[in-house]
């Protein structure tokens, strides 16, 4: 299993709200429920695993169905996800050298609620929201609040959200039943005869803002920006560091993390039925990572039933001050890591997918399903592949709220 950074944060979604009647007319509230049913599937092999030093398989599979409900009822809403990825992972499955052993088949759950409050008069958007996820080896559990505020005119809008994680690093608590009590961090087997850490929790505290313009009917601009605040044990206690010495340890980090990330982001509706919505991301952290985002994503719409969905995406970054490949840390260092995520490496994301309105009648059952395939590229030699099918159902009606008596 690679490192992966779960970032198990509430999905935010709008509001649309059907305008008041007059004084003296019925109000209607308009009532909307929208189901989503999604499927992904991932495959990945690389050559540079952090479980075996940064050199070993990294081939993994990953199946990820998940069902998201909306429901908005006037002025207010609900979303619920449920979903699992079921992780098939060669590299972690050397945790403990056994082929065919327990480690090598993984499965981790999550949900998320989140509740949102339209405020009408001042054009505001308030949210709050629970998350969880679980496997054998990782526990977190999320809390979020966000706000969103229109202008007058419809033209600015700015967004604050606050997330915060705390997880629990243990392992053991799938492996006698359903939420069974955790036992101890997993080291790679020959490495057990010590305790490596002091710590087996991560907090994580993220402030995300974001400031949106629209200049015409066909361009919009926006800034946002990603704060993050990190303590706690933010190694992976199975990523295995071969010293140059050839004596062995287990991956070491500081106890804090910094991060900060940019995006400047336009889309531009062109003629003949052209989205584009391109973004041009800087990130950095204090500990020495530089990465530079180019993206574009482009709807382009055949008919009022099909829409081509191409993309592109680049990335770039310089490596961590404490990354090394296998066999190049001295042991007298405090800090060493050979997983090659945080090494200096350039990537690129192809991607291509359509959509389609099925529905002859707007709003009734199947409102649209969608298929996307990306194909991940990353000059360490790491090559992924995921697919994506979603479907929408979407029922959507106006009800009779109360009626208003003239003066």
């Amino acid at each position: 299993m690679n490192k992966r950074t779960l970032l198990v944060g509430s999905l935010a979604f709008s509001l649309l709200m059907a305008k008041a009647q007059n004084r003296g007319k019925s109000e209607f509230k308009v009532k909307e429920t929208e189901v989503e049913l999604l499927y992904n599937h991932y495959l990945q092999n690389g050559d540079n695993s952090a479980v075996t030093g940064g050199e070993g398989t990294e081939r993994l599979t990953v199946y990820g169905p998940s069902f998201n409900l909306k429901k908005k009822l006037g002025k207010n809403g609900i979303n619920f996800q449920l979903g699992a990825d079921i992780i098939s992972s060669a590299s972690t499955d050397n945790i403990d050298r056994i082929k065919s052993s327990a480690s090598r088949l993984d499965a981790r759950s999550y949900t998320s609620f989140q509740y949102t409050r339209y405020l009408e008069k001042s054009k505001m958007t308030l949210s709050a929201g629970l998350s969880g996820s679980i496997e054998s080896d990782y526990f977190s559990i999320g809390k979020h609040l966000g706000i969103t505020k229109t202008s007058q005119n419809d033209m600015q809008t700015y967004s604050a959200e606050l997330q915060i994680f705390n997880d629990d690093l243990r392992w053991g608590r799938l492996d006698d039943g359903f939420l069974s009590e955790p036992q101890f961090l997993i080291y790679p087997v020959e490495l057990r005869f010590q305790e490596w850490y002091d710590e087996y929790r991560r907090d994580s505290y993220n402030l995300n803002l974001g400031f949106t313009q629209v200049l015409d009917q066909r361009n919009t601009i926006g800034i946002f920006s990603a704060l993050s605040l990190q303590k706690g044990l933010l190694a992976t206690p199975f990523h295995r560091i071969f010293f140059s010495d050839n004596s062995r340890g287990v991956e070491q980090f500081p106890d804090e993390r910094r991060k900060l990330a940019v995006s400047l982001r336009w889309n531009r509706f062109t003629t003949g039925g052209v989205i584009l919505k391109n973004k041009v991301g800087l990130y950095t952290d204090d500990f020495g990572i530089l990465g530079l985002t180019l993206d574009n994503e482009t709807a382009i719409k055949l008919s009022p039933k099909w829409t081509l969905l191409p993309s592109l995406r680049y990335y770039t970054q310089k490596e961590s001050k404490f990354f090394a490949p296998k066999g190049e840390h001295d042991p007298s260092e405090e800090f060493y890591t050979s997983d090659y995520d945080l090494s200096a490496v350039n990537s690129i994301t192809v991607g291509m997918g359509w959509r389609h309105w099925p529905a002859t009648r707007k709003n009734k059952g199947l409102h649209n399903f969608s298929f996307r395939y990306f194909f991940y590229s990353r000059s360490n030699g790491l090559r992924a592949h995921t697919v994506s099918t979603s479907f929408n159902f979407l029922k959507k009606r106006k009800g009779r709220e109360r009626k208003k008596k003239s003066k």
